[in-house]
């Protein structure tokens, strides 16, 4: 034939065979895969639902059962019932109602007589009252129980009105209960998607589905908790018995109460109507785009290029650089450069993972350097004055003034010492808070006080009067400003400009009013965008662009006598406060540094504690050997 006689209509006929035997055969097994999945789904969602239905009956049943203990142990109601006068006893109760939204309080005396009832009539309150759980609570036990009513079923959580706690004198009990009625079977039709129905004793007694549906539902209330088929006037559905209360022995089944969980069998097969009409469009698709070569071409890369990406993936997000790509051999799919890739990229993680090792190694030893530097350098001098102090005491003929001189630089050198460890220890460890109402501006004031106890160079304040109070912890902060001040004033001080200091201000600050040619220090606040700010700014030195990005660095420093803590206990305090602490810089201008607080920190502070200390302490770690 002439049709068979060209090569490219044989290799276009033999494809298109192909692919309309591929898509038939996965046409079928989806279909197959598809309903199987569909039913387990169905059945999976079914035991969810009902999981989800116990879940919110046991919380409803807690909250309640709270609730009752917090009524119960009311002086106010212990008082009313002690006088076992109804009235008085109904008086006490009607104010719980609104607050409990509750279908039924009942408080009945020590022989379970009806004291007091609220959203019942008398005879659910009696017949209430002479339940089991009434004489299990005058024995001194809470209990729950579940009656059939009207228009659903009550579950009662009966609780004893007592007094004293080793050996306690039931006088009553409070029992309250809540209806599992139409309206809540719709609550849980809404969160869960599937229908719910309640029933006791043989018959439906509240549900979502119409009234039509609820006969042959009752039929259901005897089956054990197994799921199964039942149809019903508005469809088919899978059905799961949920008992809501222990089996007992003797009962008769069906006879307890039961929560029924409905999916519905219809949906899914219009669903699954639906995905045939659509596998049999991509079918038809499928058969007119594709060809015997890109089958091939698909079969032999996406396979190990699959293989490929889940490893990187996995890599990716769990960081494990030991995971290797293994690629199976011998099969037809396997590809030369699929493999290439992949032993390019295990020997890329192998060397990634060399690195890092090297890069941690180096990172602790140069932490190690560091401390050590600082450390050796820090405890060295006040042990070498020390050691000079000793040495002039043991000379003859010692004076007086000699021997203060000596003993002043003992305790000058071990306070120096002490403050050392005091620096390293309040870093080290955890800042515990306590937030409280604070005058920001007061704060600032007692900062700037503290700060210029010793001759230096001025503090000028600028505070902003409309700064409403805020809530931090002031002990904590003012430690941070003082440090940040009197970092400022050392900045200042090291320029050796001549100064003027002004006599103390008003509310007890330490201000000065320094001439305009005068190299002063500022200590601002304002407010905005929901935050309070301070900024402090000198007039000294700066600091050089190449120390900036450590400055906050631990035992960092580049000042004679100091640890290098006084930033980084600052900022670590800062954070804490749910704050920022920023540095800015303009070298041979001044320094300028600002905080930015929330005001209210005990919000932010629970947020970010957990981060601060972890960060505290990852720095601290690279500090140590």
């Amino acid at each position: 034939m002439t049709f068979f006689a060209s090569l490219r209509n044989r290799i276009f006929l033999t494809s298109a065979l192909l692919t309309v035997l591929s898509i038939g055969v996965a046409v079928y097994v989806v279909n197959v895969r598809v309903t199987r999945e569909m039913s387990q789904q169905l059945q999976h969602e079914i035991v969810a639902t009902g999981a989800l239905v116990e879940q919110i009956r046991s919380t409803r049943a807690q909250n309640f059962t709270m609730m009752a203990r917090l009524i119960a142990d009311a002086p106010q109601l212990k008082a009313a019932v002690d006088t076992k006068d109804p009235p008085t006893v109904q008086d006490a109760l009607s104010g719980y109602q609104n607050q409990l939204n509750s279908n039924l309080l009942l408080v009945t005396n020590d022989r379970g007589t009806v004291l007091a009832s609220v959203g019942a009539s008398p005879r659910v309150a009696t017949v209430v009252a002479n339940q089991p759980s009434i004489r299990e609570a005058i024995a001194g036990h809470e209990s729950f129980a579940l009656l059939p009513q009207p228009f659903g079923m009550l579950q009662l959580v009966t609780v004893p009105i007592a007094v004293g706690i080793a050996h306690p004198d039931v006088f009553g009990t409070l029992s309250v209960g809540f209806l599992f009625d139409d309206a809540l079977a719709r609550q849980l039709k809404d969160i869960t998607g599937s229908e719910i129905a309640f029933g006791m004793d043989g018959q439906i007694l509240a549900a979502t589905l119409p009234p039509e549906d609820r006969e042959p539902l009752a039929a259901l209330l005897a089956r054990s908790d197994r799921s199964g088929d039942v149809t019903l006037a508005t469809g088919e559905y899978i059905a799961l018995p949920l008992s809501l209360s222990p089996a007992r022995d003797g009962a008769i089944p069906g006879s307890g109460p039961v929560a029924l969980i409905l999916r519905s069998r219809t949906e899914q097969l219009r669903f699954l109507r639906a995905i045939h009409s659509e596998l049999a469009v991509i079918g038809v698709l499928a058969v007119m785009l594709a060809t015997l070569l890109s089958f091939a071409v698909a079969r032999t890369i996406t396979r190990p290029l699959a293989t490929i990406t889940r490893v990187m993936r996995e890599v990716a997000a769990t960081g494990d650089l030991t995971r290797k790509i293994v690629l199976r051999g011998g099969q037809r799919w396997d590809d030369e450069d699929a493999r290439l890739l992949a032993t390019t990229f295990n020997t890329l993680t192998d060397s990634i993972a060399r690195f890092q090792n090297e890069m941690s190694q180096k990172e602790r030893l140069s932490s190690l350097g560091r401390l050590s530097t600082v450390i050796a350098h820090e405890v060295r001098n006040p042990l070498m004055i020390i050691k000079a102090s000793l040495h002039a005491l043991r000379q003859p003929g010692l004076s007086d003034t000699t021997l203060r001189e000596a003993v002043a630089d003992i305790d000058g050198e071990i306070a120096r010492l002490n403050r050392i460890v005091h620096d390293v220890l309040d870093f080290a460890r955890p800042i515990q808070f306590e937030i409280s109402s604070v005058d920001l501006n007061g704060v600032c004031r007692e900062s700037v006080a503290a700060a210029s106890a010793e001759a230096g160079p001025p503090v000028t304040v600028d505070l902003d009067r409309s700064l409403p109070p805020i809530r931090t912890d002031a002990e904590r902060l003012r430690i941070a400003l003082v440090n940040l001040i009197m970092n400022a004033r050392q900045a200042v001080d090291q320029r050796r400009v001549p100064i003027v200091v002004a006599p103390a201000a008003a509310h007890g600050t330490v201000a000065h009013d320094a001439p305009q040619d005068v190299t002063a220090v500022v200590v601002s606040t304002r407010s905005g965008s929901g935050r309070a700010s301070i900024v402090i700014t000198d007039s000294g030195a700066g600091i050089d662009r190449a120390d900036l990005p450590r400055v906050f660095d631990p035992y960092f420093t580049t000042k004679r006598g100091g640890t290098g803590l006084g930033l980084p206990i600052a900022k670590n305090i800062i954070d804490g406060l749910g704050g920022t602490l920023t540095v800015s810089t303009v070298p041979g201008h001044g320094t300028e540094v600002r905080i930015e607080l929330p005001f209210d920190a005990a919000v932010i502070a629970g947020q970010e504690r957990d981060a601060v200390s972890q960060k505290r302490q990852t720095a601290l770690a690279q500090s140590r050997p």
